[in-house]
């Protein structure tokens, strides 16, 4: 499949079901790490002392992580084994865009800016920039390595 050319309804058919079944995939693993975070801070730090309403106990960490974790990945991938496939080749629509594109959200991470925001305007933009900044420093990671 050239990337250029117009795709054929079966090929088409195969790009789409590649895409879902990955974004499933990853959005579900996604979901369930997230879920892992909130049930593990529900009950503040110790797990006994209540939980402080502060600006820093709602940074999200657990999907900081995740979206450095899928952007080294997917870069590892994209510069490794998948280099030199076609971006409408099955196994890259399934991996990187399916599944990296559901395990990582940045656009979830915007929503939690928005409510940082209303508790410390400064806090939020430290943690946007940091997101933004540990994103480049994750791909930077991911291209560190020599393939042939």
């Amino acid at each position: 499949m050239s990337p250029n050319n117009i795709l054929s309804r079966r090929q088409f058919l195969l790009a789409l079901i590649a895409v879902v079944a990955g974004g499933a995939v990853g959005t579900l693993l996604r979901d369930l790490l997230l879920r892992v975070q909130d049930a593990h801070f529900a009950y503040g730090w110790t797990g006994y002392a209540p939980r402080q309403p502060s600006w820093t106990s709602e940074i999200p960490w657990m999907l900081l992580a995740i979206n450095f974790v899928g952007v080294y990945f997917a870069t590892l991938l994209l510069r490794g084994a998948l280099r030199r496939r076609d971006p409408n080749d099955p196994t890259r629509l399934l991996v990187i865009t399916g599944f990296f594109g559901g395990f990582t959200s940045y656009s979830g991470l915007f929503v939690a800016f928005a409510a940082l925001w209303h508790l410390s305007i400064g806090g939020s933009i430290f943690v946007a920039a940091g997101a933004v900044g540990s994103g480049i420093f994750a791909g930077w990671l991911g291209l560190g390595r020599k393939h042939s």
